[in-house]
This record gives C-alpha cells, structure tokens and sequence, in this order.
C-alpha cells in the first residue's frame, strides 16, 4: 500500500525528532539528560506537537535506540554477507573497515549505544541486547554458510559470532575518542584478534585442543 500524504508527513517529523535528540547528545550527553520539551525546541516543534509522536521520553529513547541498533547493522551486513565469496581472511579485513567506517560517520550513535548497554535503564539495556543477539544470529548463520560453501568442517559458529561482536564492541569503546592515528591501530589489534578467532574455531573444528 503507498504511503500517504498524512503518513510521510508524521514519519518525516518522528525522524526530525530522532535527529534533533541526537543533535542535543552530540556532546556526550546521555538520554537520561533530555527532555521531550527540549527535543521539541530543537526541531522547532511546539511542546504538546511532540507527544503526538512520543508520550513520553522513554518511548523516544527506545525509538532512538532502535534506530542506532538499525544503522549499526545495517553498516555490517553488505559486507559481512560477502565472506562466502571472499573467504575469511578478506572478510575480516572487511568487517573491521566497515566497522570503523560506521563509527567515523555514526560515533555518536555508537556511544549513545554503549551508555545504555551499561545504564540503569532496564528497558533500554535489554533493546540492545536483544539487538546485538540478532546481530550474532546473523553472523553466525554467515559463517556456518561460508564454511559448508568451502566444504570445511562444522564450527562453534554461536560462540565464534558472539566473541567477534565482543571484540568489535570493545573496541568501537576505545575508538571513540581516539585520533586517526589511534583508531588505526585499535583496527590492527581488531583485526589480529578476529584472525586469531576465526584460526581457532578452525582448529578447533579439526579436533584441535590444548
């Protein structure tokens, strides 16, 4: 069905709503800090116009949250979906460059992400817990399809997934304040850590043990 006049107009406002409260955070403030009449002010809209859209500042902080959890998948999946064609040690390369990629362009998003992950808000750490698990879903999925496609044996793909978005995560944290010159190393170190992963959970598979 074709979206309306109406329907554009109010999801057009929903977004410069979520802009707006990611203007005001730019800073380093937290969600808990805003108000639905200071986002109101900074989009231009009038106070009572906002509750139309949000009935409270939970609800625009959830929207938000979903919002950054959509672009940080987004940012990961083209090329992270190519590893079956180019094998694993290009597809790591790629993931870290794109990761760093997202953060260069959407770092805000990414520490709004890690403040809440680590808040008292129950509501707003269990979104994004819930959004990184379908970002491990995901990958695993990838990696078990990537190895059978190479005729490789089973790998712990869960487990593997989930200590690749640890690593990226953690260090996404030490990137975030860091110049050029420091997020290229932090890459370096990312990259090692994940190829030392993926080495591993291939050993592993092979009936490799300590």
């Amino acid at each position: 069905m074709a979206e309306t006049v109406r329907q554009r107009q109010k999801r057009q406002t929903r977004e410069r709503i979520l802009e707006a409260a990611r203007s005001l955070m730019e800073g380093g403030r937290g969600l808990d800090s805003l108000g639905l009449r200071e986002v109101a002010r900074e989009c231009g809209l009038a106070a009572t116009s906002i509750y139309n859209h949000f009935p409270d500042m939970e609800a625009l902080g959830l929207a938000l949250i979903d919002s950054c959890c959509f672009r940080l998948r987004s940012a990961m999946e083209y090329e992270r979906r190519n590893m079956i064609e180019i094998g694993p040690a290009k597809a790591v390369d790629e993931l870290v460059g794109r990761f760093v990629r997202y953060l260069n362009e959407h770092g805000n998003d990414f520490r709004l992400l890690v403040q809440q992950r680590l808040g008292n808000h129950d509501r707003y750490r269990l979104r994004i817990q819930r959004e990184l698990q379908l970002l491990v879903d995901e990958l695993a999925e990838d990696v078990r399809q990537a190895v059978s496609a190479r005729g490789g044996q089973g790998v712990p793909a869960e487990q593997e997934a989930e200590a690749a978005i640890a690593i990226m995560f953690g260090s996404g944290i030490s990137m975030l304040d860091g110049s050029a010159a420091a997020r290229k190393v932090l890459a370096d170190h990312a990259r090692l850590q994940l190829e030392m992963l993926v080495l591993g959970g291939r050993a592993m598979a092979s009936g490799e043990r300590l």
